[in-house]
């Protein structure tokens, strides 16, 4: 699985058999996916700029797409998705979560750090991998202890190679 940056606040996941873009923004270019998925309410959001969408998933309920199974959960602050793509469970949320209603731990977390940062949402998933983007990227790395921060453009996952402790990867 690939989780790849393509606009300011926008990502793209991809699986063996599925890919999804979260937040697809109005000045980023077409891309080809199999569904959107909408993460935050902002004005920028352009779902039209994914071709070939099948879906738009936006808001609490289950979902399969491709052989990926994508289930949404409403939350205080917004929508929280389960997202089981490649034999590995992603969580993908905003930074201002306080808890992962209704969801329990992940191999890979990925958060929109565009607000306030709740580090104990992060902590209590006990990902293996999270993975950051969105304005406060860096200081939410910085929060959650990591000393050094390496920003990637797209960061790859397979099963057999997560690591054992939590790790942080900023997407640039």
């Amino acid at each position: 699985m690939d989780i790849s940056i393509i606009g300011k606040n926008s990502i793209k996941v991809k699986g063996k058999e599925a890919t999804f873009i979260v937040d697809p923004e109005k000045d980023m270019p077409k891309t080809a996916v199999d569904a959107v998925i909408i993460l935050r309410a902002s004005e920028n959001i352009d779902p039209s700029r994914a071709t070939e969408s099948r879906i738009t998933i936006n808001g609490a309920g289950g979902y399969e797409v491709g052989g990926a199974k994508i289930s949404g959960t409403t939350t205080s602050k917004g929508t929280l998705y389960r997202i089981s793509i490649d034999g590995i469970t992603v969580i993908l949320g905003k930074a201002s979560e306080t808890k992962a209603e209704g969801f329990s731990s992940c191999q890979v977390l990925v958060v929109n750090a565009d607000s306030d940062f709740n580090q104990s949402f992060v902590t209590a998933l006990e990902p293996k991998i999270t993975a950051l983007y969105g304005e406060n990227k860096n200081e939410s790395a910085k929060a959650l202890g990591a000393e050094s921060v390496s920003s990637v453009s797209k960061l790859t996952v397979t099963k057999d190679k997560l690591p054992e402790k939590m790790e942080i990867v900023v997407l640039n």
